[in-house]
């Protein structure tokens, strides 16, 4: 099963693709998740918002058709103290829900406070603690399959890390079952 989690915004939209073995209900802690691929979709915050959407479409649509995701998660829109924020994320939310029924793919969603603990161990994790749990569930064995780049060329490690977070939740979800 091919699971597409993104971390949704206007300014970056984080992306991250990982591969579970379609056995995984009958798994117990050895989930055998495998890195596919991650990144991000940008968009210029000169443009006008209506181009900065069309593009993430695009771009969602791409991947989409690229990699065909059996399912696609992606984080639930929190309110917080920034009302204009949170207008734009929803834009973008906005934008992967529509991509989701538009190739029927499956979507599910979860709360930031329901990654950070199934991922990191604990609802209040700090970026840092959240990163190194999905490098622990990337890995087989103690070894990483595929290491995320400490250096990433591009920068915004944090949006694509934060989407492979996303979808390795869902994974933890589908086992709890």
């Amino acid at each position: 099963m091919i699971i597409l989690g993104i971390d949704p915004g206007t300014a970056t939209t984080g992306w991250g693709l990982i591969k579970v073995p379609d056995d995984i209900l009958g798994r117990q802690f050895e989930y055998g998740i495998e890195l596919i691929s991650y990144g991000n979709i940008f968009t210029d915050k000169d443009k006008p918002m209506a181009e900065r959407l069309w593009k993430l479409s695009r771009e969602l649509d791409d991947l989409i058709k690229k990699y065909q995701p059996d399912q696609i998660v992606t984080e639930m829109l929190f309110f917080g103290a920034n009302l204009k924020t949170a207008i734009m994320v929803g834009q973008a939310r906005g934008i992967v829900l529509m991509s989701s029924a538009k190739y029927r793919v499956p979507i599910t969603e979860y709360t930031g406070l329901q990654v950070k603990l199934m991922v990191a161990g604990a609802g209040r994790a700090d970026k840092a603690q959240v990163h190194e749990g999905v490098r622990r569930f990337l890995g087989s064995n103690g070894r990483r399959r595929k290491a995320l780049k400490v250096n990433w060329v591009g920068g915004h490690l944090d949006d694509a890390t934060d989407a492979l977070a996303i979808a390795i939740c869902h994974v933890l979800k589908l086992v709890s079952k």
